[in-house]
Order: structure tokens, then C-alpha cells, then sequence
């Protein structure tokens, strides 16, 4: 008798609603690209610490059309999700062999506090570099007026995408 019901429940549900319907459904709410977002919503930022201002990471946007890239903040309105780092860091060859960590910090403008989100190891090559490529589970969220900290000899790739808050 319940599957009688259930099935009929099931049937008359759907018979008023057309297979385009369905289909729009499920094609509006599909991905658009491997990580779930718009292809519009994608950013792609290379960054250096600065020598200027100790561990501060400046960050240029590079544009899918080979535009020349332009300093990058994170708009107002909107995070930055970063879901993949590459990093690398030249310290010289007399730093081959030795541990090497990199950091990215969050600090407020006006605060001295700072927020770790992520950080990464590697022994650096015959040459002193090290260098490695990170795909983060779940990333981290960089918010409007944020400032992004890393070590000042360091190159960072950062890979990610913008979510409107409001």
C-alpha cells in the first residue's frame, strides 16, 4: 500500500512539470568549473614579499587575456577563496639542505594581531631554493582590507576565487 502511495505521489509530482524544466534545473545549478564557481569569479594572483615593508605580500592580478596584471585587493563586497598556493623561496646555496617554512598571515590594517592560515615546509634544493605546490582541501578566506603576510624573500602563486557577501 506505501509504495502504491508513494508511487503515485511521485507520478503526479512530475507530470506537471515538463522535461525542460527538469533538465533547466539541473543545469543551472551544475558547476562551471572544477572548483564550483563561475569562470568569471576566478583569480589567479602572483605575489612577492615586499623589502620595503617587512613580510607584507604585495599581489598583481594576472588576467586570462594577457592583459598586463594590476595590483590586486580584495573588493569590497566580496572574499578571495584561495584554494592552491605555490611558493618558492632562493635563499643562496649556502642555506642547501636546511628546513624552510612558509607562512601566509592575516593582519587587520589597524591591528598587530595576525591570523596563520597557512603554512608549509621543504628543504630547499642544492641551490638553497625550495618550492612546492599546495591544493588545500577546504582553502582559506581572505576578506575586504585584510592585509596578507608572508616572508619577505618569498614568491607565492596564489590560485583561488571571489564571493559576493552581499
Amino acid at each position: 500500500m506505501t509504495i502504491v502511495v508513494l508511487a503515485t505521489f511521485t507520478t503526479g509530482v512530475f507530470a506537471y512539470t515538463s522535461a525542460s524544466q527538469i533538465l533547466n534545473v539541473f543545469v543551472t545549478n551544475f558547476p562551471k568549473t572544477h572548483v564550483g564557481q563561475d569562470p568569471a569569479s576566478l583569480v589567479t594572483l602572483r605575489c612577492q614579499g615586499s623589502a620595503v615593508v617587512a613580510r607584507q605580500l604585495f599581489c598583481t592580478k594576472s588576467h586570462s587575456d594577457g592583459t598586463l596584471p594590476e595590483n590586486f585587493t580584495v573588493p569590497v563586497g566580496t572574499v578571495l577563496v584561495v584554494t592552491d598556493v605555490s611558493w618558492r623561496i632562493d635563499r643562496g646555496r649556502e642555506y642547501a639542505g636546511n628546513s624552510t617554512i612558509f607562512t601566509i598571515e592575516l593582519r587587520q590594517d589597524l591591528s598587530s594581531h595576525r591570523s596563520l592560515v597557512f603554512i608549509s615546509y621543504q628543504v630547499a634544493d642544492l641551490d638553497g631554493v625550495a618550492f612546492k605546490d599546495e591544493h588545500l582541501t577546504t582553502g582559506f578566506v581572505v576578506s575586504p582590507g585584510v592585509t596578507m603576510m608572508a616572508p619577505s624573500d618569498a614568491l607565492a602563486i596564489l590560485y583561488g576565487y571571489l564571493v559576493n557577501t552581499g
